[in-house]
């Protein structure tokens, strides 16, 4: 391996002289503390979102869920309350009380857990299958929407996990 000598006639590691690496290591340090909370904020965004444009849908979203196996015959209460339940749980993400946060966060993640098994459910044994996710994480791929959902399941036990030992 190459060392670089400095000015002052000493050798010096690659990795340490360069200001590039000095820079990646300081935002690594910097960002490492705060994925939790990056991961937080998403949850808020994402559900905010994604609850709004199912709102904005109501009568199509009720629609859609009466034609889900099993589920149909709860189609208004799964068509209210889900959209009022992502909403509710941004709110409650973005609320500066740890206890209330934490709860959301448990939430969030039991959420996501079951949105990626229904769409595991759906692909697997449903012929016609059916999303009714809103914006645009509806027109995802079914593998594409299910890797994302479980991308995000995962982010959520990492922040729990990440959160239980910082709260400590």
């Amino acid at each position: 391996m190459e060392h670089i000598i400095n000015n002052k006639g000493n050798k010096v590691h690659p990795a340490t002289s360069t200001k590039n690496g000095s820079l990646i290591r300081r935002s690594a340090r910097w960002i490492k503390p705060r994925i939790p909370t990056l991961i937080i904020y998403g949850y808020a965004f994402l559900y905010f979102y994604t609850g709004i444009a199912k709102l904005q849908i109501i009568a199509e979203f009720i629609r859609g869920n009466s034609k889900i196996p099993y589920l149909g015959k709860y189609a208004e209460l799964i068509g209210w309350g889900i959209p009022i339940l992502e909403i509710l749980l941004a709110v409650l993400l973005i609320v500066p009380v740890n206890k209330i946060k934490r709860f959301a966060l448990h939430a969030s993640t039991f959420l996501m857990g079951i949105f990626a098994l229904y769409l595991t459910l759906m692909v697997a044994f449903v012929e016609k299958k059916l999303c009714n996710c809103g914006g645009v994480i509806e027109s995802m791929g079914w593998k594409t929407h299910i890797i994302f959902n479980v991308v995000w399941f995962i982010a959520g036990i990492y922040a729990l996990k990440k959160t239980k030992i910082i709260n400590n």
